[in-house]
């Protein structure tokens, strides 16, 4: 004689790795979002601190130590000078995509990858800082020069190793001029590009022990009830 159990639905478990939504997803997005604001502030309030003492007029350079200058220069192209021959509005228009993307991405990142939220909010802050100094700041601020603000000047001195060391292998020993928010942007690329490259495969889907375990015992008790 056997007793039928009552049937009861099985209710869905919560995964610990479930994303929050809607408030929830916001309260969880805004330290991202305000770590990009902190990044856009520091690159403006240092682009601030170095050009508004230092006239537009004037092109003199503040050497700091042997392998480091502060100077005033214009880029009118991207980090590092790239694409500096191209025209301002497409350089701007390609910048803002890139920036809605990344924004995007920074939104749909899981909370739990941390590291890549990091990398993508130091690039936001910075592509905004460069994009605000190349396409608003001529037209809002009483330094009106088109370009970028660029101001770190960094070179290997010849008394170094490392510039002789240059030298042989015809690579230059004075660096790209760049700003703070060009050290965020290569700082979160190189971040990106270490996570994707250190990224585990993602394990293959199994059956889950306890399902096979139970049907293990089913098995066993066929086999025993055909004997």
């Amino acid at each position: 004689m056997t007793t039928d159990e009552p049937f009861t639905e099985a209710q869905p478990e919560l995964s610990a790795t479930t994303e929050p939504r809607g408030r929830d997803r916001l309260r969880a997005k805004l330290p991202w979002f305000a770590l990009a604001a902190a990044c856009l502030a520091a690159d403006l309030w240092t682009k601030y601190l170095v050009f508004y003492p230092m006239s537009p007029e004037r092109t003199e350079v503040r050497r700091i130590t042997d392998w480091f200058s502060l100077i005033i220069a214009y880029n009118r192209g991207v980090t590092f000078g790239l694409a500096s021959g191209t025209t301002p509005w497409v350089l701007a228009l390609g910048t803002g995509i890139v920036i809605v993307l990344l924004s995007w991405q920074l939104w749909a990142t899981r909370a739990d990858e941390r590291l890549k939220s990091v990398a993508l909010a130091m690039i936001v802050g910075g592509a905004i800082g460069n994009l605000y100094d190349r396409s608003i700041r001529p037209h809002v601020e009483l330094d009106t020069r088109p370009g970028v603000r660029d101001f770190l000047d960094w070179y290997a001195p010849d008394h170094w190793a490392l510039a002789g060391w240059l030298r042989e292998h015809d690579v230059k020993t004075h660096w790209y001029t760049s700003n703070v928010a060009d050290v965020l942007i290569v700082c979160g690329v190189i971040l990106l590009a270490w996570l994707i490259i250190t990224e585990k495969p993602p394990a293959e889907v199994g059956v889950p022990e306890a399902a096979t375990q139970e049907g293990s015992h089913e098995d066993i008790v066929e086999v025993g009830s055909a004997a």
